[in-house]
């Protein structure tokens, strides 16, 4: 029920979370994962009741059109995992970073510059 008056304790569980995302694809990642979160609150719930049905087929139908954030949140996960202090990840860093660097500062109207120049010097 959720109009008992323990449901303002704490604050919003969701809707703060969504303020801190502001890109639309980093919006999709994080609402992906909120959707998994009320189909999963909704799997054992009264399917026989025409709107709960409804609810769970929209959310579902919902999930499929985003990314899998649950990728994208292991790979951040694994990140802050990392031993920045192990030699052997510092030098494999190091060894990455003009890469690195280099996905930072192309946007996507360099990338496409770069096919169109290519595409013009190409005499294949």
């Amino acid at each position: 029920n959720s109009s008992l008056p323990d449901v303002a304790d704490g604050g919003p569980i969701f809707t703060e979370k969504l303020k801190n995302w502001t890109e639309k694809n980093e919006k999709r990642i994080i609402l992906s994962q909120i959707v998994s979160m009320y189909l999963e609150m909704l799997e054992n719930t009264d399917k026989t009741k025409g709107h709960v049905r409804r609810i769970s087929e929209e959310l579902f139908t919902l999930k499929n059109s985003l990314p899998d954030g649950l990728k994208k949140l292991k790979d951040l996960m694994d990140l802050a995992k990392l031993p920045m202090s192990d030699l052997k990840i510092q030098r494999k860093a190091v060894n990455e970073l003009f890469s690195v660097l280099q996905t930072l500062v192309e946007t996507p109207t360099s990338v496409k510059k770069k096919r169109s120049q290519l595409q013009r010097r190409c005499k294949c």
